[in-house]
């Protein structure tokens, strides 16, 4: 894959450019277990990263035979990510970033709320980096649906097709996908049965063939 074909770059924020997956899995267990008493399984920590927290309550309820309430569970949800997580940008994706900075546009594409990304990407000093953001908070339909990719896209005005998209869940992979557009599964060590038709790497690895033309 050559990088250097594409027009744009469109990033996910959590759990592809920072380490955040742990903090928002663990937000969502305690909104969910102070909601109803139920305590989520190592296993289903995981299983949150595939999916978005209204989404995984329902889930929860059909499983359990629960009464939350999923968009209460969200906003517990919310305040309580702010209080625990901690920016933390994932080895080797600075370096990326920094690489094809000014060389090509770059964006964000991401499910969380603005009250979080904006925050974060200020820990992280990260904002210099993106054209454009595009949050929860812009679209009517979060991942897997393409809107949020489409909508990035229109930002940029840039060609769907020669835009390389960056995910790490499948979720994102779809949304990237029905956008028309082209994606890299990022590897950050999250247990993901990725496609077998897409490319996955490493930061380090996506930054030695950034060098490559």
């Amino acid at each position: 894959m050559k990088l250097w074909d594409y027009e744009a770059f469109i990033f996910d924020l959590d759990g592809t450019l920072i380490d955040s997956g742990k903090y928002h899995a663990q937000a969502f267990s305690d909104a969910v277990l102070s909601h109803s008493g139920y305590s989520l399984k190592p296993d289903e920590h995981h299983e949150f990263f595939s999916k978005h927290s209204t989404w995984f309550a329902e889930t929860l309820n059909e499983r359990y035979g629960l009464k939350l309430d999923p968009e209460s569970v969200l906003a517990e949800k919310r305040e309580r990510v702010q209080e625990i997580f901690i920016a933390e940008l994932f080895s080797g994706a600075r370096e990326f970033l920094e690489f094809w900075y000014g060389k090509k546009p770059m964006a964000l594409a991401t499910n969380s709320p603005l009250s979080f990304v904006k925050p974060a990407l200020e820990e992280a000093n990260m904002f210099k980096y993106f054209d454009c953001i595009t949050t929860a908070c812009d679209v009517k339909k979060r991942k897997p649906d393409p809107e949020i990719v489409q909508v990035t896209v229109q930002k940029l005005q840039v060609d769907p097709m020669k835009t390389l998209v960056f995910e790490d869940q499948l979720i994102g992979i779809e949304a990237a996908r029905s956008a028309g557009s082209k994606v890299i599964a990022v590897d950050n060590g999250q247990p993901v049965n990725y496609p077998v038709d897409v490319a996955v790497h490493s930061w380090a690895e996506l930054l030695k063939l950034s060098e490559m033309r």
